[in-house]
């Protein structure tokens, strides 16, 4: 009878059943950082991307939290542009397979991002009927904010270390505030700022802190 009455366990998870009443208490974190923004520098030298991002679960949901900072250099004469700042991301995923007792995860998303950044603009600037005239401009504090659509996974590589990717697909961009002194063209974590939406991919090495076997609800074999 008491071995019975045992809940059921395995590596990393512990059967839901009606006599577990902590089915949305976060049983762990996981913390990690994008290596697709590093790799794709070097062979796209003007932009740079580098973020890290945490998760915590509550049932099949997670709350999830990215923080990076992105750069822009664009140095063809005659005029040089740059822009630079930080960008945030707040957000929930909904696990599509929460039956899984290695605890992978195949997810869609919903991220409101927003960006703070700096821009410059320095070169020549050429017009009709008033020849070349010398140009030196920067907008500090310029902001954007932007929602995004994400799908994605995560697969338990060894131990607590997971790896796998999130497509994004970036859309109603707003430019909350700038200077005004000319057009802004690259926002970091956005994009080209005159796209009205935009695709983006990062891939993601993670490391969960686990400090109790998270309740799923798995069938029996």
């Amino acid at each position: 009878m008491q071995a019975q009455e045992q809940v059921q366990e395995t590596k990393y998870a512990i059967k839901l059943d009606s006599t577990i009443h902590t089915k949305w208490a976060p049983t762990g974190v996981r913390i990690g950082l994008d290596i697709a923004g590093p790799i794709y520098h070097l062979f796209e030298p003007s932009i740079s991307n580098y973020e890290g991002t945490a998760d915590i679960d509550f049932g099949k949901f997670f709350g999830v939290v990215e923080v990076g900072r992105g750069s822009f250099q664009q140095k063809n004469t005659p005029t040089q542009y740059t822009s630079s700042g930080f960008f945030y991301r707040v957000g929930a995923d909904v696990n599509m397979t929460s039956k899984d007792a290695k605890l992978n995860v195949l997810y869609f998303g919903l991220r409101y991002a927003t960006a703070s950044f700096n821009e410059t603009l320095l070169g020549e600037l050429e017009s009709d009927g008033w020849g070349t005239s010398l140009i030196n401009e920067t907008q500090s504090k310029s902001r954007a904010n932007w929602v995004e659509l994400n799908l994605g996974m995560r697969a338990r590589i060894y131990k607590s270390i997971f790896m796998g990717y999130t497509v994004r697909f970036k859309l109603l961009k707003h430019n909350a505030f700038n200077d005004g002194k000319f057009e802004t063209y690259f926002v970091p974590g956005y994009g080209i700022a005159t796209n009205t939406s935009n695709w983006g991919i990062s891939y993601y090495v993670q490391y969960r802190i686990e400090w109790k076997k998270k309740p799923i609800p798995w069938k029996e074999n």
